[in-house]
């Protein structure tokens, strides 16, 4: 499970580090309705590996192993990304501040309370998501 969730999870912050830096080097990084995009990859990568532990480890209908394993590709990716975006809006102060007059509760963020309301999202995510995905994944293995 571990190994699964590894893979999976560094492919996850992957993804979203690049659409991140992408959409910063666009100039569009501090529109944060574009954290909708972060949804999909975040789901993409909970159903990928969710399907991998059914199909190579355990195809029961018990679907809590298959939550705990999106819920542990989602912490390896989501903390990941909570640590590279602490570091960037660190050593980025202008962007921080690019931040600051675009959200509504700009003047309380830090690097910080804007890292853990990234995290708290992605944790959140990760609960809706691992259900859901695993609950697919099991229909869709079971009609085959």
């Amino acid at each position: 499970m571990r190994a699964i969730a590894t893979r999976y999870g560094l492919l996850m912050a992957g993804s979203f580090i690049a659409f991140f830096l992408f959409m910063h080097f666009l100039g569009f990084s501090q529109h944060y309705n574009l954290r909708i995009f972060n949804a999909l990859i975040h789901l993409a990568f909970i159903y990928l590996s969710i399907r991998h532990w059914y199909t190579t480890k355990d195809s029961s209908s018990n679907y809590m192993s298959g939550v705990a394993m999106g819920m542990a590709t989602s912490l390896v990716g989501v903390l990941t990304f909570f640590l590279f975006m602490l570091f960037f809006l660190w050593f980025n102060p202008t962007f921080l501040a690019q931040l600051r007059t675009a959200l509504p509760i700009g003047y309380h963020l830090t690097p910080f309370t804007a890292s853990l309301l990234i995290l708290m999202e992605g944790i959140g995510m990760s609960v809706i998501g691992a259900y859901l995905m695993t609950r697919h994944v099991l229909a869709t293995l079971h009609r085959a």
